[in-house]
């Protein structure tokens, strides 16, 4: 059984405030697409031996304001 993120699969919707300003965060994607040029490309092990989460980034695109949640996998 394969397991996937359910926000990258578009799954679960995650609506959240930003705690400094109010406007709603957006989801900038898995933060191992900000380590390199190719890391989107890569292989998910060549980050985590085993992963069990997958971690977005979240920022407000009014103040800038960021912060990272992590969404345990499920099985599909």
């Amino acid at each position: 059984m394969e397991k996937v993120c359910p926000i990258c699969n578009c799954m679960r919707d995650y609506y959240v405030e930003c705690p400094q300003c109010g406007s709603l965060l957006t989801d900038g994607g898995v933060l191992e697409n900000y380590f390199g040029p190719y890391s989107p490309y890569m292989d998910n092990d060549l980050f985590h031996e085993k992963t069990t989460c997958c971690v977005h980034l979240f920022f407000c695109p009014n103040c800038s304001y960021d912060m990272r949640v992590a969404w345990d996998l499920v099985a599909v």
